[in-house]
């Protein structure tokens, strides 16, 4: 039972740890700190860089994978 409760809570903060870093890292792009160029670069490393890692690393490589289809995204849009 309590290996239950720590396993929820344990996914319970990394999917608000996701959330806010999906937040500021949006807010760095809209305030300008870093263009969507800089943003989409630093998303793809990431992405490379956690594929070659274990299953949580993996995992980690996903959800950022979606934050990178995101900013790719917005660069299009702002393009047309």
């Amino acid at each position: 039972m309590a290996e239950d409760n720590f396993e929820v809570e344990t996914e319970g903060s990394a999917i608000a740890a996701f959330t806010l870093a999906q937040f500021a890292f949006w807010g760095l792009i809209e305030s300008g700190v870093i263009s969507t160029e800089k943003a989409a670069d630093m998303l793809e490393q990431g992405v490379t860089a956690l594929s070659k890692g274990d299953s949580a690393n993996r995992k980690a490589a996903q959800m950022l994978q979606t934050i990178l289809d995101m900013v790719q995204r917005n660069q299009r849009s702002s393009v047309n």
